[in-house]
């Protein structure tokens, strides 16, 4: 039934390339009670947790100044509460909260990118031998503590369904090979842009190792060779997956602030022209929007954003919310002619020699 209504979802939606990744400032550890003095010393390991999946980084903690800075993690949390377990080797499962605007600042003034919770949907195609067994993944049980370890990565990764149309189009060798072409063409149906491919072996009884790549469009990023239990293969494998992703939509030098004007076509009424704005505040990169001109079914923005232009352009690519467009082909005036700038405020003419400095890059888009 499961697998029935998440293939109905999948036909029925307009496909989405990138997913709302909650709790990235919240993450838990097991205790062995909720004393005080345990809670306190799960706060740093909590934090490292909170900070890997906020940057995408294992190690952004590195900086000394930076820990010396996060020194007082009480000061930092938001929440905590705790759930008692039955079958856990410890009785309780500590969970604590972060304030994001605190924890956001001191990341900033330290130059740790931050990547926002807009993030690309992952498919991961996982081939796993536990000796008896070879099957791409999907046991309920060991599908579940996947996909819980790639949240704590910071991933938003869902499986395959693995119905007749997946089994027509792939199989387990074509997993465990790295057929990196055979793999594309099955997810295809999924509409995702990025795929991990993976290779889980039980070499004995605690013991895995694990390898594959990251399919990230054009690119193929190698993932290195992880061996050890089950939990840790899979928490290298992934947090290295999600540091290459990071790189893309995150990198180093985000915090450098820079304007950029957004025309959008297509735009029919009010609701959409809010629902385009919405859009736009929705996504971290972006600081401010302003409305700086509308006509007939076009809007003119004005956005501030963090880090590269072209870092903003690929967070837009992740969903279908707005579409690249072709720029209008314009009069351009003779280089001796004076133009006026769009600053109101100035309200006067500018030589053009000297409004390249007022000029700001253009990007089109329209309305799916």
């Amino acid at each position: 039934m499961r697998y029935l209504i998440a293939f109905l979802l999948l036909i029925l939606s307009v496909p989405l390339y990138a997913v709302q990744l909650e709790g990235l400032y919240s993450a838990s550890v097991l205790v062995k009670d909720q004393s005080q003095a345990v809670r306190n010393a799960a706060m740093t390991d909590v934090l490292k947790k909170v900070i890997q999946k906020v940057s995408g980084r294992r190690q952004a903690l590195d900086n000394p100044s930076l820990q010396a800075a996060l020194s007082n993690v009480g000061s930092y949390v938001e929440q905590f509460q705790y759930k008692t377990l039955d079958e856990e080797p410890l009785p309780y499962r500590l969970t604590i909260s972060f304030q994001k605007s605190a924890l956001d600042n001191i990341l900033t003034q330290f130059s740790v990118p931050i990547w926002g919770k807009n993030r690309p949907e992952i498919l991961l195609w996982l081939a796993v031998d536990n000796g008896s067994s070879r099957q791409i993944l999907s046991d309920e049980t060991m599908a579940e503590s996947v996909l819980l370890v790639a949240r704590d990565a910071g991933l938003a990764v869902t499986l395959p369904l693995l119905d007749l149309d997946d089994q027509r189009a792939i199989s387990f060798n074509d997993v465990w090979a790295g057929f990196s072409d055979q793999v594309k063409v099955a997810s295809k149906r999924y509409s995702v842009n990025h795929v991990i491919q993976g290779r889980l072996l039980q070499v004995s009884t605690n013991h895995w190792q694990l390898s594959g790549k990251l399919l990230n469009g054009v690119k193929t990023y190698s993932l290195s060779v992880q061996q050890g239990s089950e939990l840790d293969v899979l928490q290298s494998f992934l947090a290295e997956a999600a540091e290459h992703l990071a790189e893309e939509y995150a990198p180093h030098g985000v915090g450098e602030l820079r304007q950029v004007k957004l025309q959008v076509a297509g735009v029919e009424g009010l609701s959409k022209l809010a629902e385009v704005t919405d859009y736009l505040f929705s996504l971290d990169r972006v600081k401010s929007v302003a409305w700086e001109k509308i006509q007939g079914r076009g809007i003119a923005l004005l956005l501030t954003v963090s880090g590269e232009i072209a870092v903003l352009q690929d967070v837009i690519a992740l969903n279908t919310v707005l579409l690249l467009a072709e720029p209008p082909v314009r009069y351009q005036p003779p280089m001796q002619q004076k133009v006026v700038t769009q600053d109101m405020e100035l309200n006067q003419t500018v030589p053009m020699d000297d409004v390249s400095s007022l000029v700001l890059e253009t990007l089109y888009y329209r309305v799916n």
